[in-house]
């Protein structure tokens, strides 16, 4: 039970410099301390979205695959679990318009994405064990809580359309909640995305956003000791836009269904598949859909 543990809920955050992708179920159960972990993803995405932004942009419609290299370690801060990460994207999109505005036929682009850091903390229900402890340890309700920074270093044109990187640092803290129910989990976590100014937007024009809140809901079920599924929901609101001093009357409103479903092929080694789609959205929400595959290894 201690090594499935172990497997199963060694992430405790997922963090992507995209609007399309939430964390995953079992993201933030508890972990041993002194834990390495490395994730490698993949995530096909296809969107009215810029990769690097929550701003929809009228008619675009871009797919992109993205690829992000995750590293993160575990340590005890006063008796309870914590963690540091440090989350590097890349991605390649393509993207057209519908009429033309901005550019003919389909452009392409790649590059390095924002860099995100990112802390974590558990305030009750996570303490910190070691691997021997942790073995003997049973899963309980939990809350834990965590601080999110994008650093404005992808790569970033002020005179593209689309850019990988966003030119704008976006601060995100955030709180989950787990309850065990036997052999499920129920998950609850919530956020709230702060942005900073992009004063080289579409060539010397200024962006600026409003916070964009979220709320996401996950329901997961052990089918054996290899093999969990979860139904995931995420609702998020607000994130309107100001470019150049001037309302852009595009408050977000939109809801994202999905499913999950991880595995493991040794104590050390496993990973997960997971879909998510846009079911609703307000004129000037994102509309997106997302394949993610997610491969990941611990010592």
């Amino acid at each position: 039970m201690g090594i499935r543990r172990i497997f199963l809920s060694m992430s405790l955050m997922l963090g992507i410099a995209s609007p399309a992708l939430a964390d995953n179920a079992r993201d933030w159960q508890n972990t041993p301390i002194d834990l390495n972990m490395v994730f490698g993803y993949y995530n096909r995405i296809d969107t009215n979205t810029p990769i690097d932004t929550t701003l929809p942009i009228d008619g675009l419609s871009l797919n992109a695959d993205l690829y992000l290299f995750r590293y993160a370690r575990s340590f005890a801060i006063d008796g309870r679990n914590s963690a540091i990460q440090l989350i590097q994207p890349y991605a390649d999109v393509s993207a057209s318009f519908d009429d033309a505005r901005f550019f003919d036929g389909t452009k392409h682009n790649g590059g390095m994405g924002d860099t995100q850091v990112v802390f974590a903390h558990n305030f009750f229900g996570g303490p910190a064990l070691t691997a021997e402890e942790f073995a003997k340890w049973t899963p309980e309700t939990f809350m834990s809580g965590a601080l999110w920074v994008t650093l404005p270093n992808g790569d970033y044109d002020k005179d593209r359309v689309i850019n990988i990187g966003a030119n704008r640092w976006v601060v995100k803290p955030e709180i989950a909640f787990g309850h065990p129910i036997g052999p499920t989990w129920l998950e609850i976590n919530g956020y709230v995305s702060l942005y900073g100014d992009n004063d080289d937007y579409l060539g010397d024009s200024k962006l600026e956003q409003k916070p964009l809140y979220a709320v996401e809901g996950h329901y997961s079920y052990s089918v054996n000791r290899a093999l969990w599924v979860s139904f995931d929901a995420t609702y998020s609101t607000g994130g309107e836009t100001r470019v150049d001093g001037v309302d852009q009357d595009n408050k977000q409103s939109n809801t994202l269904l999905g499913a999950s479903l991880g595995f493991m092929l040794s104590p050390q080694f496993g990973g997960l598949v997971a879909y998510t789609d846009t079911v609703s959205e307000r004129t000037g929400s994102p509309d997106v859909n997302t394949w993610t595959l997610r491969l990941q290894y611990v010592w």
